[in-house]
């Protein structure tokens, strides 16, 4: 019995809401990440070696957008706050990638697969960064220990201008 149906493939193609980061990327936003991620080039937080380089000005590493989407002060719960409520819990829906729909599988691990990003152009001081996801592949395959279904999750991530920042996919193995 195949656990990918057609009520599971019909989800090939589901966006998630389009999400809107609550914030601008500013310099002290910035220089924090630049530091967490232990980036070393320059141009992510000198404005001469910005300025002396291809970008022109201060740029974000590639992939900061993912990171953009923070809780504003007093906006709402932590999310984690759902695993008091479901021990079981995963993160995996709501928050993560836009409010996709849960994929109707009956496989209760769920693993990380991985990650995939191509990266078009780099965020800037001043950038709103906006991101939407939507289902790309689900595919079932016989694993070492039984049945696993992979789905991949394309997120794109765009600036206020509406210019392509990068698209970044996540493959998730349900077991």
């Amino acid at each position: 019995m195949s656990i990918v149906d057609d009520e599971v493939l019909a989800m090939v193609g589901v966006k998630g809401s389009l999400r809107v980061a609550p914030l601008p990327l500013d310099a002290s936003t910035l220089r924090r990440f630049v530091h967490g991620v232990m980036e070393g080039n320059p141009v992510h937080w000198d404005e001469a070696s910005a300025q002396a380089s291809r970008y022109g000005q201060v740029v974000a590493p590639p992939l900061w957008p993912s990171h953009a989407f923070v809780r504003p002060s007093g906006a709402h719960a932590d999310p984690l706050e759902q695993l008091n409520v479901d021990a079981d819990w995963d993160g995996a829906a709501g928050e993560l990638f836009g409010q996709l729909p849960p994929v109707p599988i009956s496989l209760g691990r769920l693993l990380n697969g991985g990650t995939s990003a191509e990266f078009y152009q780099l965020p800037t001081i001043g950038d709103v960064i906006s991101a939407q996801s939507e289902y790309v592949e689900i595919v079932e395959r016989e694993g070492r220990t039984g049945p696993m279904v992979i789905v991949r999750v394309l997120t794109v991530y765009k600036n206020q201008h509406d210019h392509l920042l990068s698209h970044v996919t996540n493959s998730l193995i349900y077991r």
